[in-house]
């Protein structure tokens, strides 16, 4: 995999965040808030993980391999905003990210080393199946939610 190749995936995968982010704001609070169930029991608390893993990531990436969970924001406006700059620090970053280098990390069974790529597709993949679970939590609220699927992206 090349830089060009790894920034499309990137691309894609915000792609689809700018499709959901609407739907997401525009939950009152107590459906953000509301126990509906899944890995995490609502829509806010699926985001809040979603949000936290891309930042947790992009620390790895940038050089801190014990990078931790942050605290998340109570509402998800909060979890846009630092999902906004958390984009912007990524852009940055890949222009210069090599997607062969490795990167060497602790997590919660040891430590373990990954290319950028791989980290890379992990973080699009991890993305895409919660992504799944907020269809079906947003589904269980009586809401539509958007579309879900990386291939519009490149159907644009």
């Amino acid at each position: 995999m090349n830089n060009a190749e790894l920034k499309r995936i990137i691309d894609a995968h915000d792609w689809l965040w700018e499709k959901w982010w609407p739907a997401l704001l525009a939950l009152t609070p107590e459906q953000a808030h509301r126990e509906v169930g899944g890995s995490f029991p609502s829509v806010l608390a699926t985001t809040a993980h979603m949000v936290g893993a891309e930042m947790v990531w992009l620390e790895r990436l940038q050089g801190n391999p014990t990078a931790r969970f942050p605290d998340h924001p109570a509402e998800i406006r909060g979890l846009y905003e630092a999902w906004q700059q958390l984009t912007v620090r990524r852009k940055d970053w890949l222009y210069v990210a090599d997607p062969n280098a490795q990167i060497t990390y602790s997590f919660s069974a040891g430590t373990a080393t990954n290319t950028v790529a791989e980290i890379v597709l992990h973080v699009a993949s991890h993305a895409h199946f919660h992504r799944g679970q907020l269809a079906a939590q947003m589904r269980l609220l009586g809401l539509q939610p958007p579309s879900a699927h990386f291939i519009g992206f490149f159907r644009r």
